[in-house]
């Protein structure tokens, strides 16, 4: 049965907790102290296996270890596997665990001591990440795997239906975090609120929709290159302010160390329209660019389009040779990010070409032409031959949030200029998400961040097998020809031939105009230049086991 910890309780250790922090985090100097983010997201929670965007996925990797994690470069380095071998078919993968990783310290377990790690633990986390009783939405990450053991010499075996190159990558995922049968007996439900992995931090104190601390877990397995023991912080807090014009306000302020990304309504105190810091922020802040694997969209419906002239293959590459992309990055994003001209692929994924490379071979590039887009509205019916629609033409709706209504708005007067009728729907977050996981919504704005580095997670938006409400594909695509190059695509890669033809796959996408690609991402991080170890990432994972403040003071 779950244990209750006692509310006033836990109020109180969370108000000794925040005095303590607080007061270390303006005193100290070097390592052992607080570092301090806001997340404006709802985090609803703490479970690795419910781990299914960024936010949530940001505090699964600071609470729990995987065999393997994604480092800079996209390789699979060592986690709580220090080696693995996979055999000659590809079929059977072998993992080697470390012997000095410990459970955080919990009354899970006798006299409250954390445990080590062991590899019936593997086995534990992921059959109930595979559990259709779980319902973790992460469960597709072990689809393709047949069955999970242990070894006579203490390995984790993992046997696959098919060859996958890309199997690390999803191993590296937060959903395939590592933890142990007793918590979840201890706590039932309730684990959610009460998570104990191994990772360099342990949960604290957590107030919901208020605030979040996490401290170091003392018996961390990691060490720095000189041999350290991580992490170098005290602890982690996180405040969650609903409104990012607040809380940029806290950063700076001083009361937040770092912000991510860009918003509309700091997005001009912060940046230049070329993307770079203000002068008056350049002596204090430090800003970390690098490209980001997200590709930022708009989604169409195929499944009973709405309205139906959307089906039409010449409307729907009319919607993108209405869009100046160029524009709408210049004044809606500070031009951080690429304007989207090709398929779902981003930069720096396998497959990805440059916008040039794709008119070097005649792959026809979407850009800014309204007289093309006219004309294929002519032919399709939709302009007469003066270019004006019907005055009871059915209104294109696009669906967003109240954070991405600028983006949409300014769609709204490009197609408009074309003469069609166009309306914005700005929904709350989760009845948007729910709308958009059953197929409900005829066109809406999407992103998809890289769950690991290959291009069959892109691939997988469209594949009929995946059409909502069983998987991410929102639009509903349904082409046995599109299913049938990408079921090809894994052994095009064993053949040493994945990234062209992960390229013609982004091609058959981009020809059939299937959505409306925006851009392709840039992570934008903003902290202070006492800060170091906060490394870019390509899929803009946050690791916080190497962040420490500089002792020396930092450069004028």
């Amino acid at each position: 049965m779950a244990r209750q910890f006692p509310r006033y309780l836990f109020l109180l250790t969370l108000l000794s907790i925040w005095l303590m922090l607080g007061c270390q985090s303006h005193t100290e100097a070097g390592e052992g102290i607080v570092f301090r983010y806001n997340e404006p997201s709802n985090i609803s929670s703490l479970d690795p296996a419910f781990s299914r965007d960024q936010a949530h996925s940001w505090l699964s990797r600071q609470l729990f270890s995987t065999l393997v994690k994604s480092d800079s470069l996209l390789q699979p380095v060592a986690d709580l596997a220090t080696e693995w071998a996979v055999s000659e078919d590809g079929l059977r993968w072998t993992f080697t665990l470390r012997s000095d990783a410990f459970f955080h310290e919990d009354p899970c377990f006798p006299s409250g001591k954390g445990r080590r790690v062991q590899p019936e633990d593997v086995i534990f986390s992921l059959e109930r990440l595979k559990d259709p009783h779980t319902a973790s939405p992460g469960a597709w990450v072990l689809e393709n795997v047949a069955q999970l053991c242990t070894t006579a010499a203490g390995q984790v075996q993992i046997q696959l239906h098919l060859a996958d190159a890309a199997f690390l990558g999803r191993l590296a995922m937060p959903y395939c975090g590592i933890l142990p049968a007793e918590a979840l007996a201890y706590y039932g439900q309730d684990f959610s609120s009460h998570p104990v992995g191994s990772g360099p931090f342990y949960l604290k104190a957590w107030a919901r929709q208020e605030k979040l601390v996490m401290r170091k877990h003392p018996r961390y397995f990691g060490r720095d290159q000189q041999g350290n023991k991580l992490p170098y912080l005290e602890a982690v807090s996180v405040r969650f302010i609903p409104d990012r014009q607040a809380a940029f306000l806290e950063f700076v302020k001083g009361n937040l160390d770092f912000v991510s990304g860009v918003d509309a309504s700091y997005k001009d105190q912060l940046f230049t329209q070329d993307g770079l810091l203000q002068t008056r922020w350049q002596k204090e802040f430090h800003l970390q660019k690098t490209p980001f694997l997200n590709t930022e969209f708009l989604g169409i419906r195929q499944h009973n389009p709405q309205p139906a002239y959307l089906g039409d293959l010449r409307v729907r590459r009319a919607l993108n040779y209405a869009i100046d992309r160029k524009s709408m990055m210049r004044y809606l994003k500070n031009t951080i990010g690429i304007p989207g001209y090709g398929g779902i692929l981003p930069a720096g994924m396998p497959g990805f070409q440059s916008k040039e490379r794709w008119e070097a071979r005649a792959a026809n590039p979407w850009e800014f032409d309204l007289e093309k887009a006219r004309a294929e509205l002519q032919e399709a019916g939709i302009l007469d031959a003066q270019g004006h629609a019907s005055p009871d033409l059915e209104p294109i709706v696009i669906s967003t949030t109240a954070s991405y209504r600028d983006i949409c708005e300014y769609i709204q007067s490009a197609w408009g200029r074309l003469g069609l009728p166009v309306q914005v729907n700005v929904m709350p977050s989760a009845a948007f998400r729910e709308d958009k996981s059953q197929g409900r919504l005829a066109v809406y704005r999407a992103s998809w961040i890289a769950d690991y580095p290959a291009a069959s997670n892109y691939f997988m938006l469209f594949e009929s097998g995946y059409a909502a409400p069983n998987g991410p594909n929102a639009s509903q695509v349904a082409s046995a020809e599109y299913d049938a190059l990408v079921g090809a695509l894994a052994e095009q890669e064993r053949k040493g031939n994945g990234e062209e033809a992960a390229f013609e796959i982004d091609r058959w996408l981009h020809n059939q105009a299937l959505f409306v690609p925006l851009f392709y991402d840039e992570s934008v991080r903003v902290f202070r230049k006492e800060w170091v170890g906060i490394d870019a990432h390509p899929m803009n994972i946050l690791d916080l086991s190497q962040v420490r403040r500089r002792i020396e003071p930092f450069p004028k």
